[in-house]
């Protein structure tokens, strides 16, 4: 792990963003005028305590799905960095919070909701042009400026790449309350991603009043048990939220 006042390539850390089992994120400032990436970068360290082969090479994945990604709702990793104390991520630095904690502090309006589901499912077309499937998706993994500015998908720990659904080494990793019944089979699809963001969004709004009728039809279509019954794509969705879209 990092402490306050390391410097790594030339970014010097000055607090931790966010603790968890697995790593720790720090915000990080330039040390240097010619530092690569800006003046501010958020760095995640691999824990200490996660030495096996099995979580370093989920962390070095997750750095090779994100660096070959370039989207304004996809967190960026700019690099990936091993020195001689521990490997990192060097991450595009974000002024928000979880969705999870915003979802503590406020409650959003519906044009709010549909601004947040939008954003993701842009993200979802875009990973699955590049036959990512993110595995993970919660309030937790999604990063939002206080004004909704930036929208952006986050931890993407057990993501898998099509080519390495083979290889993958986590076919049951996610949450269970989020998670598509064919994941609890350690089966995946893209739309398993779509169900996961849907039961999102039905939390967000669980606290607004008179929500459209074709809302439901849009949010039940995103979590039906069958496959072929869901939605198949993430164009099929933004289709039918138009009508909601400003």
């Amino acid at each position: 792990m990092a402490r306050i006042g390391t410097i790594i390539e030339k970014y010097r850390i000055t607090n931790v963003i966010w603790q968890g089992s697995t790593s720790t994120i720090y915000l990080a400032k330039a040390d240097s005028v010619d530092a690569e990436y800006g003046q501010y970068l958020a760095i995640k360290a691999l824990s200490s305590r996660k030495t096996s082969l099995l979580h370093k090479g989920q962390f070095k994945r997750e750095a090779k799905i994100l660096m070959a990604m370039d989207h304004p709702n996809i967190l960026k990793i700019f690099k990936f960095v091993k020195n001689s104390e521990n490997f990192y991520h060097f991450m595009e630095y974000v002024n928000g919070k979880s969705l999870r904690r915003m979802m503590a502090e406020r409650v959003f309006s519906f044009e709010d909701v549909i601004k947040i589901f939008k954003s993701n499912l842009y993200a979802l077309e875009y990973m699955k042009k590049n036959k990512i499937i993110h595995k993970d998706i919660k309030p937790e993994n999604i990063i939002v400026s206080e004004d909704l500015r930036v929208i952006k998908l986050a931890d993407f720990g057990f993501a898998t790449k099509k080519s390495f659904f083979i290889l993958d080494h986590f076919p049951y990793a996610g949450t269970e309350q989020y998670m598509a019944p064919e994941r609890k089979k350690g089966k995946m699809d893209y739309s398993s991603d779509i169900y996961s963001l849907a039961k999102t969004i039905e939390e967000l709004l669980a606290k607004i009043q008179n929500i459209p009728d074709f809302m439901y039809y849009i949010l039940s279509k995103c979590t039906k048990s069958s496959l072929e019954e869901r939605y198949k794509n993430t164009s099929s969705v933004l289709e039918d939220l138009k009508p909601f879209m400003k």
